[in-house]
């Protein structure tokens, strides 16, 4: 009986892989690929010309260093605590719906921010309006790409983002050009406009078709559970109606003394259970089972730490550049977009590379992003010349070797399935991370009074990353080591 039971359940079990969708990595993949690119491409690209475009206004209205770097993180911080409900909508609609929404909430903060004349403004339409969405349709669209890759996952991520680096390129020269013939609302609004191609995009995220034989099978579990306690109920009111009518015979305060007790100890159930329904419901809406896994938690702690160093070099680069090292707006821009082509570079050539050669993603950011701190620190030190465009061309191509891995190191730590609760929470914790270490960034830079020291310390946070990592390698190479000699043991 039990090997027919066996057999019976291998049966069954494959009939439920048969139901899951295989990644075609191919075929209308690549159409998937176009639409994240377009997604990323009109809504990231004004991050590193943030200091480009927002100069002027900032400067008008006697905005600090601290109160700039707020902007941006309250950006990052909403862009990413929208990632909280990355999960839970995507298993009830779909990746286009969720990127479509995500599109137009962003399209409208950019619209609006045309229109800011104050620091509170900014931050209501660019920081939370514009972050929300963009945090929502990247999400979903980087989703969207893991399910259609397995593996040619790497070389799909990086044409992905190698769309939004090439309006990295372009968009420093055209908001050059723009705030001369337009100036910050004009440009803004041409800006506005040119984010809503992300909407198209959307629309290529065509979802594969979900397993429905398993979500129903749930359910009739979740019905017949329901079923057994409504008949569990019923018997126990119908016994205790017995015992009253027993009890009026036989000893009325006995049989009372008894149904109050049974009553208590009812109402007691009821809420113990209620209480552990509800928190199994919380962990399986947000899937927080992902926080017992410690591989998990050093990755997205380390990887907040890199977005925290990463949207700040961001900011403080155009400065940097203009009243450090004393460049022109149009040298500004020049420098922008040669890190970006180089960045552009990386993101195309290297992961047909990796893919090739198998390459594990999390190791290859881990070393990309030891570099990615030394090329930072070297570049603080730098003033002028011919050095200064040499390092800024080398730190956009290490910059597009790490960047491109950064996502995917998330997802080597867990299964498809809880993929999108695993970007969610990432997004959460980068959040977190953002809203309290950015401001720090900006105090430093006030406090000392130098962008260099400010490079230094935003470096120093990648270099804590890579030693977390280090040190989570190191141990797991010293526990594969110990294995075998146990099992030598055990065996003499």
């Amino acid at each position: 009986m039990s090997e027919a039971n066996n057999s019976e359940t291998i049966t069954k079990d494959k009939k439920v892989e048969e139901h899951k969708p295989k990644a075609p990595d191919g075929g209308w993949g690549w159409f998937v690929c176009f639409g994240s690119s377009l997604i990323t491409l009109s809504l990231r690209s004004l991050d590193p010309s943030f200091g480009l475009i927002f100069n002027d206004l900032l400067t008008d209205l006697k905005v600090d260093s601290t109160k700039t770097s707020s902007v941006l993180s309250v950006l990052d911080a909403c862009m990413n605590f929208s990632g909280i409900f990355v999960g839970p909508l995507l298993n009830k609609f779909s990746f286009r719906q969720v990127a479509i929404c995500g599109s137009l909430l962003s399209c409208t903060g950019l619209v609006l921010t045309a229109y800011a004349t104050s620091i509170a403004h900014i931050l209501v339409t660019y920081s939370i309006l514009t972050g929300v969405g963009t945090g929502l349709a990247v999400a979903s669209a980087f989703v969207a790409l893991n399910t259609y890759f397995d593996k040619k996952k790497g070389q799909a991520v990086g044409f992905s983002s190698a769309g939004t680096t090439i309006a990295m390129m372009l968009v420093p020269q055209a908001a050059h050009l723009f705030l001369g013939l337009y100036g910050f609302k004009g440009t803004m609004l041409i800006f506005g406009g040119l984010s809503m191609h992300s909407i198209i995009g959307s629309c290529f995220l065509r979802p594969l078709k979900p397993t429905k034989t398993i979500s129903f099978k749930k359910q009739n579990l979740r019905s017949l559970d329901s079923n057994e306690l409504k008949i569990h109920k019923e018997r126990r009111e119908v016994e205790s109606l017995l015992v009253v009518k027993n009890g009026k015979n036989e000893n009325n305060t006995e049989a009372s003394e008894e149904i109050l007790n049974e009553e208590k100890e009812k109402n007691q159930n009821e809420k113990k259970d209620r209480h552990s329904d509800l928190f199994v419901v919380f962990t399986d809406l947000f899937d927080l089972n992902l926080f017992k896994n410690y591989s998990y938690l050093n990755v997205i702690c380390g990887l907040s730490l890199f977005n925290v160093a990463e949207t700040n070099f961001k900011l403080m680069t155009p400065f940097f550049l203009r009243n450090s090292v004393g460049m022109t707006e149009g040298e500004v821009a020049t420098c922008l977009s040669l890190t970006a082509f180089t960045d552009i570079v990386a993101r195309i050539v290297l992961p047909i590379i990796y893919d090739k050669l198998g390459f594990k993603k999390r190791r290859l950011f881990w070393i990309n992003a030891f570099f990615v701190a030394v090329g930072r620190s070297i570049l603080a030190e730098r003033s002028k010349g011919t050095w200064l465009y040499i390092i800024l061309i080398i730190n956009g191509f290490i910059r597009g070797a790490a960047i491109q891995n950064l996502l995917l190191s998330v997802s080597e730590t867990c299964s498809l399935k809880s993929l999108p609760h695993a970007i969610g929470l990432f997004m959460v914790s980068k959040g977190c991370f953002s809203l309290a270490l950015s401001p720090l960034v900006g105090f430093v830079r006030d406090y000392s009074g130098s962008y260099r020291i400010c490079l230094h310390a935003m470096s120093g946070l990648i270099f804590i990353c890579f030693i977390s990592w280090s040190v989570e390698f190191l141990w797991i190479k010293l526990h594969e080591k110990r294995k075998p000699e146990k099992d030598v043991s055990s065996i003499s």
